[in-house]
């Protein structure tokens, strides 16, 4: 299973997407979509993740994971495929062992959002997890995990829980399926 990494590479995809936009500042309401200037186009940050270092040229993948209760696994070092982890529904719990990093809380950004504010409280958007610490994603929340580390992931909850992943490694280093000869 290319375990873990499918559902980060799923959050990573999301937050590429969003650190290619503007920086989000809160306001009103949703912007209406001739504010955006393209009509019938709606834009919603998801989560916001800064400074991440990607490889270049990278191979990436996109897939729904879904977490039955009880499921988990335990990934290690030898993986070199980093993934962006957007949670859909239901929640699971993550811990990286080597390095810390970071958690952008969807209902803290919506809450921006839905609160005029001159400019949103990052420290509630933004939640750093400590090296060898275990965190519990819940849905809406974004993450980023990198490649070529230990921890592991689990649903401990008591529903199933899905989320979308973006997975992304070194060039060529995917798994292409073989060709069916005719």
């Amino acid at each position: 299973m290319r375990r873990f990494h499918v559902l980060l590479s799923i959050v990573a995809v999301a937050l590429l997407g969003i650190l290619a936009q503007p920086v989000v500042v809160a306001q009103e309401a949703t912007p209406a979509a001739d504010e955006m200037g393209i009509e019938g186009l709606t834009y919603t940050p998801l989560g916001i993740l800064a400074n991440l270092k990607l490889p270049s040229p990278a191979d990436v993948e996109v897939a729904r994971t879904v977490f039955a209760p009880g499921a988990g696994f335990s990934f290690d070092a030898s993986d070199p495929f980093s993934v962006l982890v957007i949670v859909e529904s239901g929640s699971f719990t993550v811990a990286i062992e080597e390095q810390a990093w970071t958690i952008s809380r969807g209902a803290a950004i919506a809450q921006a959002i839905a609160t005029p504010a001159a400019e949103p409280d990052m420290s509630t958007i933004m939640e750093d997890v400590a090296m060898g610490e275990e965190a519990t994603l819940q849905a809406g929340d974004v993450a980023y995990v990198p490649g070529g580390v230990n921890g592991h992931v689990a649903n401990n909850g008591h529903e199933a829980a899905s989320v979308l992943i973006v997975q992304f490694g070194p060039s060529g280093s995917m798994m292409v399926p073989a060709t069916p000869t005719p």
